[in-house]
């Protein structure tokens, strides 16, 4: 996919941090790091094949642009409409200025810190 083609739309990479207070139980939040644009990628069958040789299943890879590396401990991701993923592998795509996202969907979704 081109540089034209971000039309996946906003996605937010977080962190996943404790934002309770000291002395008090943990409160574990996710915490937006960045929010880039990003393109669903199709994964080929040797990718797929690839993750189920190493038992590991994934739901999509998504192509952020603007960034070949992630924000220190972001290991989140949360679409637009809330779905919220752990990020499995990331892999830099120099030529398009861009980082590779595989995602895995959460079965237990965190709350997300906002403004």
């Amino acid at each position: 996919m081109g540089d034209g083609m971000r039309d996946g739309g906003i996605i937010t990479l977080c962190s996943l941090e404790n934002t309770g207070e000291a002395g008090f139980m943990p409160v574990q939040k996710l915490v937006p790091q960045a929010e880039p644009f990003f393109a669903y990628r199709t994964a080929g069958v040797t990718r797929r094949y690839a993750a189920r040789g190493a038992n590991s299943e994934f739901d999509f890879v998504v192509r952020c642009f603007n960034m070949i590396v992630l924000p220190d401990h972001v290991e989140f991701a949360v679409m637009e409409d809330g779905r919220q993923f752990r990020i499995d592998v990331a892999e830099p795509q120099f030529e398009e200025d861009a980082i590779d996202l595989t995602l895995v969907r959460l079965e237990d979704f965190y709350d997300v810190l906002t403004d």
